[in-house]
């Protein structure tokens, strides 16, 4: 299934925006990476699963939990990373240049610190006790976490868009000619698919195939074509969320959050000369699926375990002017380990894009200057900041836009105030360029 471009608009797959393998020119002076954990265990199980009863023996972490394929996975991730890296980061970790962030789920934050440890030598498995350093991994409550885990559940205006998909007619249709095949999943897994029909389809193929991957018998029938078709029910659910109608205010609420931190971190190193040099962000399939849906650039498939999507910052002609044209950005995305990372296209700027043009194209996707209201169009809107969630996008407060984008207003519109509010960001400014500090940008009050 195409995934939608801009607006709305559809695109072609992954596949038809990729590009020659070549780095572009110029130095390279900033990397984004947002990658899913590795191989877990399966989230949940069914009814009439014939390895319910072998749960603890099989999964013997627990449910959704990184297995030690997992931890291979993120390992070999973290070696391509310091191969791809090599003449850009230090040989040994050093706090300023990296910061590395996770959801607060045991699975994000193990992967985190096993792609760390092929990343850095030091944090590597079998050193000796007098080398080995562990390196930090940062992380917020789920339920405070706007960034990497996006907060739709409590977002009635996400509700209404999501719902407006699900009414649409090729929605609908597509369910409709689901119908017979949802009610004999129904009676081959004794589960309920009442209220959230696909979703909970897709909680059956995740388990079959977490199953399937580690050499577990499937039941009967479980065939490769019910896989298949379970597989289409999930990529229809996916669209649903992330594409037409209204991507890019769903976007809004989701992947653009994410995306517009991105660039506004790397927009505060490059105006304050920070020495920071990559952000990582370790997450989930969902994250990736809205960054994508974001990018215009969702193919309709879920990145498997270990993929990694890629931001590459780089300065031409010496000049740090960005709206000049001279920072240029390329995206890359790495879903299988055995091949190339795949270069990918900006739907409309081929190649190397210029960093003003990119702004301009992923604007609509982006979170506007006073954040989004979460309230629905029946519902009235609440203050931004007033500490109930109605308004999303700001990534914890007004830190989180780059001066090329957009601050939240302030509480109060006093001219007075405002004024005083300015002079002490100056000034905590100064200050901060004194006293840097690994937390640079959570301590300027960035988004990271």
């Amino acid at each position: 299934m195409a995934g939608p471009g801009f607006w709305g608009l559809p695109a072609g797959p992954i596949l038809l925006l990729l590009l020659p393998q070549a780095l572009p020119e110029g130095p390279l002076v900033f990397v984004a990476v947002v990658f899913r954990h590795g191989d877990r265990a399966p989230l949940a199980s069914y009814p009439t699963d014939p390895h319910k009863e072998a749960i603890t023996v099989l999964w013997p972490r627990g449910l959704g939990q990184l297995t030690g394929e997992g931890v291979r996975q993120q390992l070999e991730l973290g070696r391509f990373l310091r191969n791809r890296y090599e003449a850009f980061l230090s040989p040994e970790y050093r706090r300023e240049e990296v910061y590395v962030r996770s959801t607060d789920f045991d699975r994000t934050l193990e992967s985190a610190q096993a792609n760390l440890a092929g990343l850095f030598p030091e944090a590597a498995p079998g050193r000796p006790e007098a080398a080995w350093r562990p390196i930090p991994v940062h992380t917020v409550p789920v339920t405070e976490d706007k960034l990497l885990r996006f907060p739709t559940r409590s977002c009635p205006r996400y509700h209404e868009l999501l719902r407006e998909a699900t009414e649409a007619v090729e929605y609908q249709t597509a369910l409709e000619g689901w119908t017979d095949f949802l009610t004999h999943l129904e009676n081959y897994t004794g589960l309920s698919l009442v209220g959230e029909p696909l979703r909970r389809a897709w909680k059956v193929l995740d388990t079959l195939m977490c199953q399937q991957a580690h050499g577990l018998p499937l039941p009967s029938w479980a065939s490769p074509n019910v896989l298949r078709t379970l597989a289409q029910i999930s990529a229809l659910d996916i669209g649903a969320h992330v594409g037409p109608p209204r991507a890019a205010e769903k976007a809004q609420l989701t992947g653009g959050i994410l995306l517009e931190a991105i660039l506004a971190n790397f927009s505060r190193v490059q105006r304050l000369g920070l020495p920071l040099k990559m952000v990582m962000y370790s997450a989930h399939d969902s994250t990736l699926l809205a960054l994508q849906g974001a990018l215009g650039l969702y193919d309709g498939h879920t990145p498997p375990y270990a993929a990694c999507l890629g931001f590459e910052f780089r300065r031409h002609l010496g000049d740090p002017d960005e709206d000049a044209g001279n920072v240029t950005i390329s995206l890359f995305y790495r879903n299988d380990s055995s091949g190339l990372p795949l270069p990918l296209n900006l739907p409309g700027c081929p190649g190397s894009c210029p960093l003003g043009r990119f702004r301009q194209l992923t604007a609509p996707a982006r979170p506007p200057a006073h954040g989004v209201p979460c309230h629905g169009s029946r519902e009235p809107a609440t203050p931004a900041g007033d500490g109930h969630g109605r308004w999303v996008g700001s990534v914890g407060g007004p830190e989180s836009h780059d001066s090329h984008s957009r601050v939240l207003p302030a509480a109060t519109v006093v001219p007075l105030l405002a004024g005083a509010v300015a002079v002490l960001a100056g000034l905590s400014m100064g200050l901060g360029l004194l006293a840097w500090r690994p937390g640079c940008l959570r301590a300027w009050g960035g988004p990271v």
